[in-house]
């Protein structure tokens, strides 16, 4: 099922207004993959899966390359995702499996973390992946004009610009007025603007350990 133009507008309006939008998939699909294609073009890549499974995990049992393996059930920080690619995927797609109502999103809209930022500092500011992509550590900037990025995990700076910078975005997402979203039911999904907010995850209790989302990412809308 295809939004109409008609349909599609108040579902944009709200995603450039909050930087997201919760909705109920059933009507586009049954499975992740069919909710994504109907709203949007999916991102297909060789090193990830389409889609992907989020259950909690203890961080024990992981690898530290993942932000589970880094956390475990304690929050994760603000991040928006793949922000060591050069080009992050634009919209991240958040589709209920087994719902769990202690269990958060949180959300934040990325342009008030960076108000007040010169825009020739932000240039000047310069980051890199904390390990190769494809062999090259590029070079990054947390705002790049039609996007902003952020991970105080997998990027670095590498100037003192971008130390500065790096404590300054810190201290602002660590008193942020945020959006809580809950997935409350099976197919209840969060569409996220992956360039215009940065997102986190509550804690996970013991009443949230059978939590199941699935993510896939998209590079534009339909409509």
């Amino acid at each position: 099922m295809l939004l109409s133009p008609r349909q599609m507008s108040p579902f944009l309006q709200k995603l450039t207004e909050y930087g997201y939008v919760q909705f109920d998939g059933q009507p586009f699909g049954n499975s992740t993959m069919e909710i994504g294609t109907n709203i949007g073009m999916v991102i297909t890549l060789p090193i990830i899966k389409t889609v992907q499974e989020l259950t909690p995990s203890n961080r024990a049992s992981l690898e530290a390359s993942s932000y589970s393996g880094n956390y475990g059930l304690e929050e994760f920080p603000f991040h928006s995702d793949m922000a060591h690619w050069f080009q992050p995927p634009r919209y991240l797609l958040l589709c209920c499996r087994v719902p769990a109502i202690s269990v958060e999103t949180r959300i934040v809209k990325s342009e008030q973390i960076f108000e007040g930022e010169e825009t020739n500092d932000l240039r000047r500011a310069l980051f890199r992946p904390r390990r190769r992509l494809n062999g090259r550590l590029s070079h990054l900037r947390l705002f790049e004009g039609d996007f902003y990025r952020w991970d105080s995990l997998y990027i670095e700076p590498i100037n003192k610009l971008g130390v500065s910078l790096r404590s300054r975005i810190i201290d602002r997402l660590a008193n942020a007025n945020y959006e809580a979203i809950v997935l409350g039911y099976s197919n209840q999904c969060l569409l996220i603007d992956n360039w215009q907010t940065f997102h986190a995850r509550s804690a996970v209790t013991s009443e949230g350990m059978n939590r199941k989302l699935e993510r896939l990412y998209l590079s534009g809308l339909k409509g």
